[in-house]
């Protein structure tokens, strides 16, 4: 079994009541073999008036641009192929499933599901905020391993915190 650790960023995070739903900006994948997978969705981006202030003030700054951003299908096509380069059955593992897990269903619904994915995303849930805090702050951990900086609501590095946080926990070192 692989473990994938995932988050997404939207235009907004919730629903209003005559509103178009959230889309999803941006996806940043991390496996527990350290391969990365990072998008930028550039059919939501180019709606910039849908997005929340937060939004525009947190999110779009961090965005990478260049070849990260393209249209909403490859994103789908690309992570498809890129799950099924595991030729075990992979897990994703996210920190808020309620809001992550609709836009991977999303996707995959309508472009095709990986083969090996388990349809069905595991929760993370820390006892302690310390493994994520930590990772963001970037200070050397208790496996004496520098973590870089990184930048708390920019997909990539938000899943990286994830997976370390997962091995912090799981590791019972803090």
């Amino acid at each position: 079994m692989i473990n994938i650790f995932f988050d997404c960023e939207f235009t907004k995070l919730q629903q209003d009541s005559d509103d178009e739903p959230p889309e999803m900006i941006s996806i940043g994948c991390v496996a527990q073999d350290g391969k990365r997978f990072y998008a930028e969705n550039a059919t939501a981006l180019a709606r910039a008036d849908y997005f929340s202030e937060f939004v525009v003030e947190t999110v779009i700054p961090l965005l990478d641009g260049g070849d990260f951003k393209m249209p909403y299908v490859d994103i789908a096509n690309k992570l498809r192929l890129w799950v099924e380069s595991y030729e075990d059955k992979v897990k994703m593992w996210t920190d808020a499933p309620r809001y992550d897990w609709p836009h991977i269903e999303h996707m995959f619904d309508n472009y095709g599901w990986p083969s090996n994915l388990v349809r069905k995303p595991i929760a993370l849930s820390f006892p302690n905020s310390i493994q994520q805090t930590r990772f963001f702050a970037g200070v050397e951990d208790a496996f004496k391993t520098f973590q870089p900086k990184l930048r708390r609501h920019h997909a990539l590095d938000d899943a990286m915190a994830n997976k370390y946080g997962f091995e912090r926990a799981t590791a019972r070192k803090y």
